[in-house]
């Protein structure tokens, strides 16, 4: 999305209606959030007094593009399929800056904040669609990716912290993600649209596309 103090603006919500009405083409039958689980009844409060007229978008997606495409396809609920929890065993992701003069931090600090710039400095001359399609772009979703191996070889032999951060709680976040989402499928005419942040992108495509359950779409073959 852009910059929080533009969103609301005349120029950028003409061009979310133009994003809306360009989905709207999936004609999703179910629309899954980047939202914890446990608060989806929450979630669903809030999307039935937008439906009535009584709730005021944040500035959010969830709002902005998940609320607005699922009320424009008359949908009467929507879902939400996160997960995001401390386990036991897992670093903070704080922790790892002990490791901070390592090359292993630096190489990943530097693809992070490239990858911050580069999506701030394009969505800064771009419309929204242009944005969402540029994040889009495998070779972008890719990068994404790289970032997440980068920081998987930082620590020790003896606390390889950044490899048990990646696999125990960014595959395993990720995983569960797909399993709320195969969960959604109560019919073969499920056409289920999700909205999730582009970090999410590689694990998540992965995932569904091998699991042999999904015919999956992506953005540009609709607002392209």
């Amino acid at each position: 999305m852009t910059d929080k103090e533009d969103i609301l603006s005349k120029t950028s919500q003409t061009e979310i209606r133009d994003v809306i009405n360009c989905l709207r083409e999936f004609e999703p039958t179910k629309v899954a959030l980047e939202v914890l689980q446990e608060n989806e009844e929450a979630l669903n409060k809030q999307y039935e007094s937008f439906i009535k007229g009584d709730y005021t978008l944040t500035i959010n997606e969830v709002d902005q593009i998940g609320f607005r495409l699922a009320k424009d396809c008359g949908r009467k609920k929507v879902y939400a399929v996160d997960w995001n929890k401390d386990e036991d065993g897992i670093p903070d992701l704080s922790g790892l800056d002990e490791w901070k003069d390592t090359d292993e931090y630096k190489a990943f600090k530097m693809i992070a904040e490239e990858i911050v710039s580069e999506s701030n400095t394009y969505k800064q001359k771009h419309s929204i669609r242009e944005f969402l399609l540029w994040m889009n772009d495998p070779q972008n979703v890719l990068r994404g990716q790289e970032m997440y191996m980068k920081l998987s070889l930082v620590g020790g032999k003896e606390n390889p912290a950044g490899a048990v951060w990646t696999a125990k709680y960014w595959y395993y976040r990720n995983l569960l993600i797909y399993k709320n989402l195969v969960s959604l499928i109560d019919s073969n005419e499920n056409r289920i649209f999700v909205l999730y942040g582009a970090a999410h992108l590689h694990l998540l495509l992965q995932f569904i596309k091998e699991s042999g359950i999904f015919d999956v779409k992506v953005p540009s073959d609709y607002l392209g």
